[in-house]
């Protein structure tokens, strides 16, 4: 049962081996606690943030490559550059040039050099991400275009 120890009138409910942990224990440990739940939440934070910004470049590259395709199926007959919007809001600057004119003259086909920019713009940021490839066109088909 209780033991009486120390001054009387006072219960002691435990041996001086058994005692718990002192309230100054208990909140060190609450504080520890707290800094590592923090620090968690904090990092979680930022992976999300991380992880949006990620999606909208992604989803920029997707738009720019889709461009590109778009671009490289179309008529490259002569240079030209031109800008386009999408009902998203993302900006496209489209360049199509020759490139190498004096190595190609000589031969039956251009060589081209296209390069299409998106830009895209979220919570007062402005990105932009910028695609470039070549493409040998045929001479002849170039004239027929014209």
């Amino acid at each position: 049962m209780w033991a009486m120890k120390g001054k009387a009138g006072m219960n002691n409910f435990a041996s001086g081996r058994e005692r718990g942990f002192t309230l100054l224990e208990i909140m060190v440990s609450l504080v520890l606690i707290c800094l590592v739940v923090v620090s968690v939440i904090q990092l979680s934070s930022a992976n999300l943030r991380n992880l949006s910004t990620s999606d909208d470049r992604i989803e920029t590259l997707r738009r720019a490559s889709e461009k590109m395709r778009q671009v490289l199926d179309g008529d490259l007959s002569e240079d030209k550059t031109w800008n386009d919007v999408d009902d998203d809001g993302y900006s496209y600057d489209i360049t199509v040039t020759e490139t190498l004119k004096e190595r190609t003259d000589a031969l039956a086909v251009k060589f081209l050099e296209i390069t299409v920019s998106a830009q895209y713009t979220k919570d007062n940021r402005s990105k932009r991400m910028i695609l470039q490839t070549a493409k040998l066109v045929s001479k002849a088909k170039a004239l027929k275009g014209q």
